[in-house]
């Protein structure tokens, strides 16, 4: 103990502990202050009950001595801080010279690894100008390449890494990945290690450990992480393949887990990259042997994204499947069974894979799946398909070339009246079918000059349910979503935190659903449908009609907006079979749609009633 010290606490004017600390904290000694940050003890005036610290910035500045010994942490004249503080240039003319000393110099002075974000915080403004940082980091960068003992991550949010220049780089790596506790980490690290395998004297022999433990890994881990379970095996294989080497006896292959997890496996492979994506479908029929994997490669066709189509079809390529894929787009189209990413493929491969289901049916699901994304309102999530239509100048020409005139009119008349597009798009679109198709000019026409009115007719039943669902979102679930998403946030970390970005998420929902049902009712008008004229048909009437050739009758209701019901034969005035049927009087004979876009059947009106609720 200092011997000034000493006379202080004999005199029982400071603890024996407190005096121990206050020793080390002599004058010329580097320290750490929370607020304050670096300093350096400039002089004791102990009769005065203080220290005097030179921080950066703030020099002479005291402190009571009780205080001083509680909240300073003394730092070796090493540490980057220190050197700030006591020698700025040199460090600065090491961030010139030789900037991955520098860097080296930061982890060093912080336990060997570091943020990105905290490096920036020791360097910026004080060694490196904020003007040149940017540009000095991304050099930096460059050069610590060659200093394999210093790890830079690939993402932001990962640490630096210093690493031990006496134990083998390669053995560092092997341990740091079995350290590792979760998949995340593990994946990160097997990145750096196929990055770096040239660190490796004998890789086969010394990763043995590395490929148990992922096997392990994702035995483990299947039902709570399938996604970073397949990344991991994926991950795995790529480096097994570049080493020629196969997995230790007895590991978990990729198949077995798609065996496993095949009912979950769709939804949790999207967003993969197409090259991961290859390697799972490419693995399917190893997983579901004597053409098993058939229909379940088919399943996903429809349920997974834009990548994943290509992916699917090149592997039913491969194996000799194509009349299965050509099959299975067809029953999709009829049903329309389609995602805006397979439709986006199939007009892509029009020329290639998807050349025996390209026809007219391909355009009328394009314009369905548009319709009913506008139709739900909020984000547009079919953007690319509209896209598609406005600036491929040949696919509606090579639509319609060999279509029916009524499949090619139908479809002319969903682009004219439809409000996917505006009127520029619109006619642009139309000029296209009319130079493969001339005989459409008429419709063109026929449309000008028309005005529609946009408000929808509803029953005054319908219109108070519409409220009654508004007044439930706006004053019950969206403010107990809005509770859960508080809760979720006080739990801490949302990067990590599924519950917040599931509340987060369905926020966007319902949200979305607020503004489309407040759209429906701007533009609603409810009525009784009281006193409809009964000599043609309209809304409110009820028509009765005869299968010419069967005979049989049927009795249709056509109501408002929202009031369709099949199973009591009420169809809304939008469908297609009302449009057919309004405006016709007793004894006329039409063509009524089926649930067939391209069929109709011949009906003839026997009788007009006025609804009877």
């Amino acid at each position: 103990m200092n011997p000034e010290v000493q006379n202080i606490v004999a005199a029982g004017k400071l603890p024996a502990a407190d005096g121990e600390k206050l020793s080390k904290l002599e004058p010329e000694t580097f320290c750490l202050h929370k607020s304050w940050g670096v300093g350096k003890i400039a002089e004791w005036d102990l009769l005065g009950d203080r220290l005097l610290i030179d921080f950066e910035g703030k020099p002479a500045h005291p402190l009571k001595l009780t205080f001083a010994i509680s909240s300073l942490e003394i730092i070796s004249p090493d540490h980057i801080l220190a050197r700030r503080l006591g020698d700025l240039d040199s460090l600065k003319e090491m961030a010139t010279k030789d900037a991955p000393a520098l860097v080296e110099l930061a982890l060093k002075s912080s336990g060997n690894t570091l943020h990105l974000d905290d490096l920036e915080k020791l360097l910026k403004g004080r060694i490196v100008s904020d003007a040149d940082y940017k540009k000095w980091w991304e050099g930096a960068k460059r050069a610590l390449k060659t200093h394999r003992h210093v790890v830079v991550p690939a993402k932001r949010s990962e640490k630096l890494v210093l690493r031990d220049q006496a134990e083998n780089a390669g053995t560092q790596m092997v341990k740091s990945f079995l350290a590792a506790r979760d998949l995340k980490t593990k994946l990160a690290t097997l990145a750096s290690i196929q990055k770096d395998i040239d660190l490796f004297g004998e890789p086969k022999t010394e990763l043995i450990p590395v490929f148990q433990d992922i096997s392990d890994s994702a035995r483990k881990s299947v039902k709570l992480n399938l996604k970073e379970c397949l990344q991991l095996l994926l991950a795995r294989d790529e480096l097994l393949e570049s080493l020629s080497a196969a997995a230790p006896m007895g590991s978990m292959k990729i198949s077995d887990l798609i065996t496993e997890t095949k009912e979950v496996l769709a939804d949790s492979i999207k967003g993969l990259s197409a090259s991961l994506l290859g390697r799972i479908y490419r693995a399917f029929p190893e997983a579901f042997p004597n053409r098993g994997w058939v229909p379940e490669i088919l399943h996903h066709l429809t349920k997974t994204g834009g990548r994943a189509v290509a992916e699917i079809a090149t592997v039913l390529d491969a194996n000799d499947e194509l009349d299965v894929l050509a099959e299975a787009l067809k029953k999709s189209l009829r049903n329309r069974m389609l995602s805006a990413d397979l439709l986006i493929w199939m007009a892509r491969e029009r020329k290639g894979l998807a050349e025996s289901v390209f026809d007219i049916d391909l355009g009328h699901a394009i314009l369905g799946v548009i319709e009913s994304d506008h139709m739900e309102g909020g984000p547009k999530r079919t953007g690319r398909l509209q896209d598609l239509l406005s600036d491929d100048k040949t696919l509606l020409g090579e639509m319609v070339a060999e279509a029916e005139d009524e499949d090619v009119r139908l479809l002319a008349k969903r682009l004219i009246n439809g409000s996917l597009f505006d009127e520029l798009t619109r006619r642009s679109l139309m000029a296209r079918i009319i130079k493969v198709r001339p005989e459409m000019e008429a419709m063109m026409d026929e449309n000008a000059g028309s005005h529609k009115d946009d408000s929808l007719i509803v029953s005054w039943e319908s219109l108070e349910k519409k409220k009654l669902e508004l007044e439930d979102l706006v004053n019950v679930k969206i403010p107990d979503n809005k509770k859960e998403i508080q809760i979720a946030r006080d739990e801490g970390d949302l990067r990590e935190n599924g519950g917040y970005k599931a509340a987060r998420d369905q926020q966007s929902v319902l949200l979305r659903m607020q503004g489309k049902l407040e759209r429906e009712l701007r533009n609603a008008r409810g009525t009784d449908f009281a006193n409809v004229p009964t000599d043609k048909v309209g809304i409110g009437t009820a028509v009765a009609v005869e299968d010419i050739p069967s005979g049989e009758k049927e009795t249709f209701t056509i109501l408002g907006a929202w009031d369709g019901d099949l199973d009591k034969n009420i169809i809304s005035y939008l469908s297609e079979s009302a449009k057919a049927l309004i405006g016709k009087g007793v004894g006329e004979e039409l063509e009524l749609p089926t649930d067939n876009l391209n069929v109709t059947r011949k009906v003839k009106i026997t009788a007009i009633q006025a609804f009877k609720p």
